[in-house]
């Protein structure tokens, strides 16, 4: 990985160093310029660059006007690497792409070390001798290389502006000094000084290009400022010393007006302008033309404010009159808040180190560490696409954290389901003209309209702070989230559920997920998960109906300690159309403690207190109702409930292997089973786990096409042997824990009858499935309930093929291939594994064939009849930023047969085009979906248009969406992970 660190120091030119670690920057270097000369110098070429400079690795890219580059190149064949050192002066720009993550730099000078395993190429024509006058530049970069040096102390001296050598001692409490050095290397600074009749006052222009720092300004540091021609106004009987030599008063009025390619730096903060006048001694002033850059927080690019007029009222204040908000660096961008009187407030400030009370200074600049508070109030607003105006507000305000300009999501779509479906997404803080939003938070407005199902709407919360909540100091974080409509359609949930009837008119989701840690280890975690009916999230939001957490309503009190924890929980079951449990409750933990000397191992898990199971009621519509039946442990039941589960592990040595003999045992007690009577039950099991590993080393083996140096293949044998009796059968408890989320039991509810034509074979009932899995090992298990007699001998192989790989005297170890197989032998057949003997066979299969391309396959399998036979095969490949590709196949066969492939990919086919695709073929059953898209990374807004087709649903989809470009982050479209910056982020684009 690539890191780059920025530090500012003002010797005879400011001068950015930004320190590169090679760890992945190894490819070849290529230098590049106008003109050079070209001569020896010990062991380094030395190369002095003007023009179009460029050096070039993987990439990195380091432009300027002018150059200084010492090549030291390594022999060939040798494993040494061939070395640069690089300076760089004059409109220096460094921009980088590492692991899909984008840095640009801008400075007047750089100084930095590059290095690479091939050899460094200079393409210069015609490179003439070394110069016999050496340019300022050399200097400057000798300065840089060594600037203890006697050749560098010598010309800090600064022949070509009249005055003594710069200082760089602290200044005095209360005062300022000047500095100026050439705007360009090649003209000096031509100062000419005017003073008032009486001398008092004096003036000093320079129209020969400057660069001025004021030091002393305030705790932020300098205020560094570029342009061609400058008007300085001070008081004072003597003339102004700009060498930096004799520092005057803060107190003293300084007054400048500069003209032409300004660049005007205080802080972090840089101003652009053509016309600019500036206080310096109550740091206010009037910019025409001008253009601020400006960081935000959590965002790579630079925040812009441009306007005709701007005043700085004060160091941290500015008024903007006909400007404009965006973060695109084009000069009229196509997506931007235009507004009629905009107040920017950019509040910097100093860090405070904890330890010493003082200022935090970062180490590789030497310079204060900044911080920011960012506050925009901006009055007749107009969002503008293009040319054309789309949206008008009066008001707003924004702490520039998230800078969206009001619409942080805008899409258009069409299906057969929904109809066309408009879909605006607002950040409610601008729009309602919130000033100061809460730090750490994120409001947002939907506003959706679904010509098939009606208008929808709803608003989301989410936060992550550390600060005091209700008077106690605390980090919390969550999401609160609401949205509904009044429903006019007819759901469509795929084959045999294509029409049905909504059991609500009404229809919404609620929900509220809260977790709080409180001192000395405490946790307070809260849910709120209210829905209108049984089929809302599957119709409406699909994805986190299979794939997130369940919707449920509770609190837990909980408090870790070392290598235990005891937690306080209250469930409420609010949905009455999901089987769900109510229950208060207290759980203890206590996981590896250490008896007798450490020779044995205790885990304990102990809990107690109410339960009830409320059972799903039947769905309303007579389609839905004809397929549902409940599931065998589905009886409502409540009462008293108690366990307490403990094993014991004695770790024994023998030779190589590794022997744990362990005994576990639990009792529980129920107030209710599923016939409505009390239940106790003991269950204990004894085993042994046993494990040795093997290893061997292939040091000559080698392969430059699997890019294979060396291999070590290295094995592990694993078994666990056991046998497990209980007091009670799995079939006498409903499940108060269930193994299942919602989601799955709503399937398995239209198992039996869709599949089997009535009830579900017992070889597919998922108790039986966790049982024969060993679920009952555990004292972790989250179903108590699952446990019953059992007698298996779990056998595992794991295997890992290692070589390295990099270039030499760097490289890495991998993992190569992977291997992983296990399989289960059951002593009792005929009662446990539905008479097979052996039963959940599985492999798992990896080969890393290189950084980018990975091979997959994995199985499982069950050997009774109609038992599962899984199968799938397939690859990856990802090539970030660019995209990636995966393509796999997939055979199941058991109750049902399928046999599917399923491919994705996102790739970038220009810096302005992305194609994204998704296809799944079901061969055996004719059933299919696709998904194809196509983004257009316009300059400040993303165009995507797309088409969906699903025939379970059978629907065909299009969709239009248009995205702002400048969201906080950088967006990933795909599992290829094709990347799409923020605008602006390289600058003009």
């Amino acid at each position: 990985m690539l890191w780059l660190t920025s530090s500012v120091a003002h010797v005879p030119r400011a001068c950015a160093q930004i320190e590169l670690t090679t760890e992945g920057l190894d490819g070849p270097i290529v230098v590049s310029a106008d003109t050079a000369n070209h001569w020896r110098q010990g062991a380094y070429d030395v190369w002095l660059l003007r023009g179009h400079c460029l050096v070039q690795q993987d990439l990195t890219y380091a432009r300027s006007q002018e150059a200084v580059i010492w090549v030291e190149q390594a022999a060939p064949d040798s494993p040494e690497l061939s070395r640069a050192i690089v300076y760089l002066e004059g409109d220096v720009q460094i921009e980088q792409n590492v692991d899909g993550q984008a840095t640009r730099i801008v400075e007047r000078s750089w100084f930095g070390r590059f290095s690479s395993v091939s050899p460094i190429e200079v393409r210069v024509a015609n490179p003439g001798p070394e110069p016999k006058t050496k340019p300022a530049v050399w200097h400057a970069a000798m300065a840089k290389r060594d600037p203890y040096a006697r050749d560098a102390l010598q010309q800090a001296q600064f022949a070509q502006f009249d005055g003594g050598a710069v200082q760089n001692d602290p200044l005095p409490p209360g005062t300022r000094r000047l500095r100026a050095y050439p705007r360009s290397s090649s003209v000096p600074v031509n100062a000419r000084y005017f003073p008032s009749a009486d001398g008092s006052e004096w003036i000093v222009t320079v129209d020969s290009g400057i660069n001025l720092i004021i030091d002393g300004i305030d705790e932020l540091g300098s205020v560094d400022i570029t342009t061609d021609r400058i008007v300085i106004w001070t008081r004072g009987l003597d003339q102004p010393d700009l060498q930096g030599q004799v520092a005057q008063s803060g107190n003293t009025p300084l007054e400048i007006y500069m003209e032409g390619n300004i660049v005007f730096r205080q802080g972090e903060r840089v101003v652009y302008a053509e016309r600019m006048y500036y206080d310096a001694t109550n740091q206010r002033g009037t910019v025409l033309g001008a253009e601020v850059l400006t960081p935000v927080p959590e965002y790579l690019g630079l925040l812009r404010l441009k306007a005709n007029v701007l005043q700085q009222v004060n160091r941290d204040q500015f008024y903007a009159q006909d400007g404009f908000i965006t973060s695109s660096r084009i000069g009229q961008p196509g997506y931007r808040l235009q507004s009629g009187q905009v107040f920017f407030e950019d509040h910097q400030r100093p860090v405070i180190d904890p330890y010493t009370g003082g200022p935090a200074i970062d180490p590789q600049t030497n310079e204060p560490v900044i911080t920011h508070d960012r506050l925009a109030t901006a009055r007749n607003n107009l969002v503008y696409l293009g040319p054309v105006p789309v949206f008008y507000w009066p008001t707003f305000a924004t702490d520039l954290t998230d800078p969206t300009l009001y619409v942080d999501g805008f899409s258009v779509k069409n299906d057969q389901i929904f109809g066309t479906q408009v879909l605006v997404d607002l950040d409610a803080y601008e729009v309602l003209g919130i000033r100061n939003r809460p730090k750490g938070t994120k409001w947002d407005f939907s506003v959706d309209y679904l010509s098939k199902r009606g208008l929808a709407g709803g608003t989301s919360f989410r936060y992550n702070r550390a600060d005091s909540l209700f008077g106690v100091p605390s980090s919390y974080a969550g999401t609160f989230d609401v949205w509904g409509l009044h429903d006019s359609g007819l759901d469509n949930l795929g084959l045999g559920r294509q029409a049905l009837v909504p059991e609500s008119r009404t229809r919404y989701r609620n929900f509220l997920r809260h977790r709080q840690f409180l001192p000395d280890n405490y946790r307070v975690t809260a849910e709120l998960g209210l829905i209108s009916d049984r089929n809302f999230l599957e119709s409406f939001f699909e994805n986190e109906w299979d794939n997130s957490k369940d919707y449920t309503t509770g609190i837990e009190l909980k408090r870790l300690q070392e290598n235990s924890s005891w937690s306080i929980t209250g469930d409420g079951r609010v949905n009455d159309f999901f089987t769900q449990t109510t229950q208060a409750r207290a759980d203890h933990f206590l996981l590896g403690q250490e008896l007798f000397s450490d020779r044995v191992t205790w885990f304990e898990h102990t809990f107690g207190g109410y339960q009830e199971l409320g059972v799903a009621s039947t769905p309303k519509d007579p389609t839905d109702a004809a397929q549902w039946q409940f599931l065998p442990w589905e009886v409502p039941s409540q009462g008293e409930r108690f366990s307490t589960k403990h094993e014991l592990d004695l770790p024994l040595p023998f030779g190589p292997f590794r022997l744990t003999p362990y005994v576990l045992g639990a009792f529980d007690h129920w107030g209710e089973d599923l016939n409505g009577n009390p239940l106790d039950r003991l269950y204990g099991q004894t085993g042994l786990r046993a494990s040795i590993p093997f290893w061997k080393v292939y040091p000559n083996a080698e392969s430059g096409l699997f890019n294979v140096h060396g291999i070590a293949h290295k094995l592990t044998f694993d078994a666990d042997v056991f046998v497990a009796e209980s007091s009670a059968d799995l079939d006498q408890l409903p499940l108060y824990e269930p193994v299942d989320d919602d989601n799955i039991e709503h399937f398995r509810s239209r198992f039996g009858i869709n599949t089997f034509g009535g009830v579900t074979p017992i070889q597919f009932d998922e108790r039986f499935y966790a049982l024969r899995s060993g679920l009952a090992s555990n004292v972790t298990s989250p179903s108590s309930e699952i446990a019953d007699d059992l007698a298996a001998a779990r056998l595992g192989l794991n295997q890992r093929w290692q070589t390295k790989r990099g270039y030499p005297g760097r490289r890495r170890i991998i993992d190569w291939i992977v291997l992983d197989t296990g399989t289960t032998f059951y002593a009792n057949p005929d009662r446990d594994n539905f008479g097979e003997a052996v039963g959940l066979t599985d492999y798992d299969f990896r080969w890393h064939v290189g950084d980018q391309l990975t091979m997959l396959s994995s199985g499982l399998f069950d050997f009774f009849d109609d038992g599962q036979k899984i199968i799938t095969v397939g690859g990856h490949l990802i090539r970030p930023p660019r995209g990636g590709l995966s393509l796999q196949f997939r055979h199941f066969e058991g109750p049902f047969t399928s046999n599917a492939v399923i491919a994705t990919y996102s790739y970038h086919m220009s810096p302005k085009w992305i194609s994204t695709m998704g296809s799944f073929i079901d061969i055996t059953n004719n059933n299919y979906g696709q998904m194809l898209g196509l983004t257009r990374i316009g300059e400040s807004l993303l165009f995507t248009i797309g088409v969906t087709n699903n025939s379970s649903k059978d629907i065909v989809g299009f969709n239009i969406s248009i995205e702002p470009r400048f969201l906080p982050r950088t967006r990933t479209l795909g599992a290829g992970g094709a990347a799409i910056p923020m605008a602006g982020l390289y600058g003009l684009e």
